[in-house]
């Protein structure tokens, strides 16, 4: 009975993150035994499947190498697919201004072409230069209030690259942390 409350205490210190090598190897050892008491068993499937899992685990030696470049293309792809949805809202745009265009230059032409042919409107070229000067000026300042929304496109696209600029930062420091892990562990292993 006094082992039983022996092994308790090492447990207590256990689960508590007090208990020394030595104590983890009896409680290892009590656990590998076959006769253990029913209040013990879930403490024996933790033990005997920390002893499995200790024994078969084998880590490969490029395995922060793959984590990395996995990660590194999985932020590739993602600033990838953000390029491609502007160009295609930019071409979108571009297709538009063009449909527009064949619109007004040419259907619209053939209908006045086919009200009559009118005289020309100005003696003086330099005023018909004048007057279209201010038409053009006129439909650029109607595209540019027109194209003015593909501005809050542009500010999305920005805003959503800066969350991912702090991921990738993220991103870094698990790398590291990473590092500092394994170099502890190798450390503990030459200690042992």
């Amino acid at each position: 009975m006094e082992s039983l409350d022996k092994i308790r205490e090492i447990l207590d210190r256990f689960y508590l993150g007090e208990s020394t090598l030595e104590e983890e190897r009896e409680l290892a050892r009590f656990f590998a035994s076959e006769r253990i008491p029913e209040d013990f068993m879930p403490d024996r499937d933790l033990f005997r499947s920390m002893d499995a899992a200790g024994k078969k685990t084998e880590i490969p030696g490029d395995l922060n190498k793959r984590i990395l470049s996995a990660i590194d293309s999985e932020e590739q792809k993602a600033a990838k697919t953000r390029r491609i949805s502007v160009f295609s809202l930019s071409g979108l745009a571009a297709g538009l201004l063009a449909v527009i265009a064949v619109y007004v230059l040419f259907l619209r032409n053939e209908t006045v072409q086919t009200a009559g042919n009118f005289p020309d409107t100005y003696k003086d070229p330099m005023e018909a230069y004048q007057k279209t000067k201010e038409t053009l000026a006129y439909v650029s300042s109607k595209l540019n209030v027109g194209t003015s929304e593909l501005k809050n496109v542009q500010k999305l696209s920005k805003s959503a690259a800066e969350p991912l600029q702090s991921l990738s930062l993220i991103n870094k420091g698990t790398r590291e942390i990473s590092l500092l892990g394994q170099l502890n562990r190798v450390r503990e292993l030459e200690k042992n």
